[in-house]
């Protein structure tokens, strides 16, 4: 079998990993922000006077905030802060 006919030249080849050590509240913590600074960029594309795409933009926006508010509820019930 020739490298073409391979399933692992369809396979993504993982670059990002999460270490083993990586805990749940950290995870998710960075998830945060991760999601925030999507939130904010697509916010600045659908803000783009000439963009034909911005509702497109804005749904994307939405499915952001979705997680964000899912990851949220998630960091509040596991480790809630102390208020």
């Amino acid at each position: 079998m020739s490298n073409l006919d391979s399933d692992s030249e369809f396979s993504p080849r993982k670059i990002f990993h999460v270490g083993a050590d990586v805990g749940t509240e950290e995870a998710l913590t960075n998830a945060t922000e991760i999601l925030s600074s999507a939130l904010q960029t697509a916010y600045q594309c659908a803000e783009d006077p000439d963009s034909t795409q911005s509702p497109v933009i804005m749904a994307l926006a939405q499915l952001i905030e979705n997680a964000q508010m899912l990851v949220d509820a998630v960091l509040e019930r596991d480790f809630p802060t102390a208020k």
